[in-house]
């Protein structure tokens, strides 16, 4: 193999890894709907890789729980329902409890990190960058050694289609970052009891978004019965 041709050699596991990212966020973010079928040859055509990379990264995906195999089309995305979507955010609320039950304090520098990242985040523009934030927030009251952090960034995996609206609008925005203010004073002034409170309570908003989003898309009629605009009449000749 020439230096030229190793340069662009890429590993098989890192192709691999590559379509995986790449289907994930997809997935996760609604580009491809829940209930999609995943054919093989379509998706190599379209990343212009084999299938055996595509193979490999269905089943990654698979075992997250984020598609799932049939008798009769091999892989097809999870199509999750109202009822399971609010369950997740229960589990999260819960999670999130236990994992600062688990915490006995968080020092001043912990403390002064949290209100950097929460300033940044009511500054910031929103949309994907806003939710990295929020995630590197959760992941730091928990402790990045936890082992509760893994589950808790799994469900919010599994529910970021669902929330990711929540955060494009300001007033989203501002109250979580009011909500991570009020959670943060209670860390620093060590009151453990009611900053487990207040976190339950924070994740509970983020379901009651979830509860009016799902209620307004069960709501809205399809799109071949929604109303068609009226055509236009047409003129009446002048009589000369």
């Amino acid at each position: 193999m020439s230096p030229a041709e190793n340069a662009n050699f890429v590993p098989r596991a890192s192709l691999a890894d590559t379509v995986y990212e790449r289907l994930r966020e997809e997935i996760m973010h609604g580009q491809i709907a829940d209930g999609s079928r995943l054919n093989q040859v379509d998706l190599a055509a379209r990343y212009g890789v084999s299938r055996i990379p595509i193979r490999e990264a269905l089943r990654r995906l698979q075992a997250e729980s984020l598609v799932i195999a049939t008798p009769y089309h091999p892989y097809v995305v999870r199509n999750v329902t109202a009822d399971q979507v609010l369950e997740l955010v229960d589990i999260r609320a819960v999670l999130e409890d236990l994992a600062l039950a688990k915490r006995k304090e968080l020092g001043p520098g912990t403390v002064a990190e949290l209100r950097r990242i929460n300033r940044e985040m009511a500054s910031g523009p929103g949309g994907e960058a806003f939710l990295a934030l929020d995630r590197q927030f959760h992941t730091l009251i928990a402790g990045p050694d936890s082992m509760v952090v893994g589950m808790i960034n799994d469900v919010r995996d599994k529910v970021h289609k669902y929330v990711s609206n929540m955060v494009d609008a300001k007033p989203g925005r501002t109250a979580a970052t009011q909500e991570h203010e009020k959670i943060i004073s209670a860390l620093e002034a060590q009151d453990m009891d009611f900053a487990r409170r207040l976190m339950r309570e924070h994740v509970m908003q983020s379901r009651l978004f979830i509860m009016n989003r799902l209620a307004v898309e069960n709501t809205e009629p399809p799109e071949d019965e929604k109303p068609k605009p009226a055509k236009a009449g047409r003129k009446a000749k002048s009589s000369r």
